[in-house]
C-alpha cells in the first residue's frame, strides 16, 4: 500500500511548534490556551491524530494569524484522500445540491466515526493506526458541509443491503442507523431506501453522485474498488440523472423509508 502523504500535516506541526516556542509556551500551556487536553495536542504534534478544522482555527486565533493553520489543515485533509477522490471533496463543498445512490456502504457524509473506522480498517488492513485515524478524521471533517450556514440539499438513496450489512458489530451498526434516522429528519436532507423487493431499476450498475452548482452546471462521480471517475460531459450526466431518477422511483418514499430504517434498527437489538 502506498504511504499516506503527510507533507502539509508535517508543516502544520512544524509551524505549531515554532509559534508555541516563540511565544514561550510549553506544550501543556499550549493545550490549555487552545482549550484542548494535553493528550490530544500530543497526538497532533506526534502526527498520530489529524487536527480538526476547529483545532486549526483555534491556533490561528491564539497566534493572531489570518487562516494560516486553517489552510494547512485543508491541505493536510486533501493529502489524506485518495488522489482520484480529491475532486469529489471539493465538489461537496461547492455544490448547492448533492444527489446520490449507494449500494455498498453508508456514504461518507452520513457515517459515524466508528463505522468509518471499521470500513477503512477492513478495506486497508495493513495501514498503521496513525494512518487510519488521519483518514477517519478527514472523513468526519467532510461532514461539516451538512451543518454549515448554507448546507447543500442532500438527497441520498441507500440500498437496503447497505443498512443490513452489519459493519463493525451491532453497537456500531445501531449507532450508524440512529444517525441516518436522525439525518432523515433534517429539512435539507432526503433519505430513501431502495428495498430488496424492488426488481426493475438501474441500481445494479453501481453507485453514483451528481453535484449541482449555483452556476447551473453539474458534475458527477462514479466509483469502483480502488478508483473513481469524474463525469462532466453533458450527455453522460443526463444519462446518470435519468438512471438516478429511475432508482428514486423504485425506492420507498421518504416516510416509508424512515419506517423501514426504524424496523431494521429494532432488529439489531433483538
Amino acid at each position: 500500500m502506498p504511504p499516506v502523504k503527510t507533507h502539509a500535516f508535517a508543516t502544520f506541526v512544524t509551524q505549531l511548534t515554532k509559534y508555541r516556542e516563540s511565544n514561550g509556551l510549553s506544550q501543556a500551556q499550549l493545550a490549555n490556551r487552545l482549550g484542548y487536553s494535553p493528550s490530544l495536542v500530543s497526538y497532533v504534534v506526534s502526527m498520530t491524530k489529524m487536527p480538526t478544522l476547529a483545532f486549526a482555527e483555534k491556533c490561528d486565533e491564539l497566534f493572531g494569524l489570518q487562516g494560516t493553520f486553517a489552510a494547512l489543515h485543508d491541505l493536510a485533509s486533501r493529502e489524506t484522500l485518495p488522489s482520484y477522490f480529491a475532486p469529489v471533496a471539493e465538489f461537496e463543498g461547492q455544490a448547492v445540491r448533492v444527489h446520490e445512490y449507494e449500494l455498498r456502504a453508508v456514504p461518507g457524509l452520513l457515517q459515524t466515526e466508528d463505522y468509518a473506522r471499521a470500513v477503512i480498517r477492513a478495506g486497508q488492513p495493513r495501514q498503521t493506526e496513525a494512518e487510519l485515524e488521519r483518514k477517519v478524521t478527514a472523513r468526519m471533517e467532510r461532514q461539516s458541509i451538512l451543518t454549515g450556514d448554507s448546507p447543500p440539499h442532500y438527497w441520498t438513496v441507500l440500498h437496503e443491503g447497505v443498512l443490513r450489512q452489519n459493519v463493525g458489530g451491532p453497537a456500531v451498526m445501531g449507532a450508524q442507523l440512529d444517525k441516518i434516522i436522525e439525518a432523515a429528519g433534517s429539512p435539507h436532507l432526503i433519505v430513501q431506501v431502495l428495498p430488496f423487493a424492488a426488481t426493475v431499476h438501474p441500481g445494479t450498475d453501481g453507485p453514483v453522485t451528481i453535484f449541482d452548482f449555483d452556476d447551473g452546471k453539474s458534475s458527477a462521480y462514479s466509483e469502483c474498488k480502488g478508483g473513481g471517475r469524474i463525469v462532466e460531459a453533458h450527455e453522460e450526466i443526463a444519462e446518470l440523472v435519468t438512471s438516478l431518477s429511475l432508482i428514486r422511483v423504485a425506492a420507498l418514499p421518504p416516510d416509508e423509508s424512515r419506517t423501514l430504517l426504524r424496523q431494521i434498527r429494532q432488529e439489531i437489538n433483538r
